[in-house]
């Protein structure tokens, strides 16, 4: 009897114990495996539903800037207006830029940019084409893009330090490390069921929301890194304002 309850007393040896210790190291450093993956999917939903939800502020600062500037900036086909010439894809297609924080929220027009091919944005360049001043428009009159004729802010290129600061030009600042959202809007191409046409009472729009744009780069001389277009999001949609 006393043997018996000698033998009932008697724990794990420690060959037990190193094999149980082995499989649950094994067991968990596989689920820690996946952590990071859990992290970076979280990540990438959060921000996908931040693009989602930047929808109204895109329309209301399109809205904002007026059918005029908007048609001007994404100005694509040329002999619209002209009784003897049938519409045609115009030398020179224009995009318009508007940007937002990561964070979401408010939406900024950056600026107008001659549309560039992918071949042409490399990972060096801070702008995402040749910024635009202004457009002559075919029935004459033009459109200033950064700056009126009395230097006032119209997109944020046109900003100077001061105005920066200053209200109601501030509540539409966003520093350029903080553009992580971009915005590109451009017309639809010819013979598109959507093209425009001067009788249109609507300009309908091909809306391109990509992130990362810009992040902070305290290296670099503006504080910025532009993110080049094979390494972003996208998420596009149609869109369209009236006169």
């Amino acid at each position: 009897m006393k043997q018996m309850n000698t033998r009932l007393k008697k724990g794990f040896t420690l060959i037990e114990v190193v094999i149980a210790l082995a499989v649950f190291a094994f067991l968990i450093g596989g689920l820690l495996g996946f952590l990071p993956w859990s992290v970076e999917g979280v990540s990438k939903v959060r921000e996908q539903d931040t693009a989602y939800g930047l929808v109204d502020g895109i329309q209301i600062e399109l809205e904002r800037m007026g059918f005029s500037l908007v048609g001007a900036g994404t100005h694509r086909l040329a002999g619209m207006y002209s009784a003897f010439d049938s519409p045609r894809e115009s030398g020179t297609k224009l995009d318009l830029l508007l940007v937002a924080r990561r964070s979401g929220g408010q939406v900024a027009f950056e600026q107008v940019v001659e549309e560039a091919s992918l071949a042409e944005m490399n990972s060096d360049q801070l702008e995402e084409g040749a910024n635009q001043d202004l457009l002559t428009k075919e029935t004459g009159g033009v459109v200033y893009f950064n700056l009126t004729e009395n230097q006032e802010p119209v997109s944020l290129v046109g900003f100077d330090d001061s105005q920066k600061e200053i209200y109601p030009y501030s509540t539409r600042w966003i520093p350029e490390e903080e553009r992580y959202f971009l915005i590109k809007c451009s017309q639809f191409p010819l013979e598109h069921r959507h093209q425009h046409h001067p009788s249109n009472g609507f300009l309908a729009l091909q809306v391109d929301v990509q992130w990362p744009y810009k992040v902070p780069d305290p290296s670099s001389d503006g504080g910025f890194r532009r993110i080049p277009m094979k390494y972003r999001n996208h998420f596009r949609l149609p869109m369209a304002i009236t006169r």
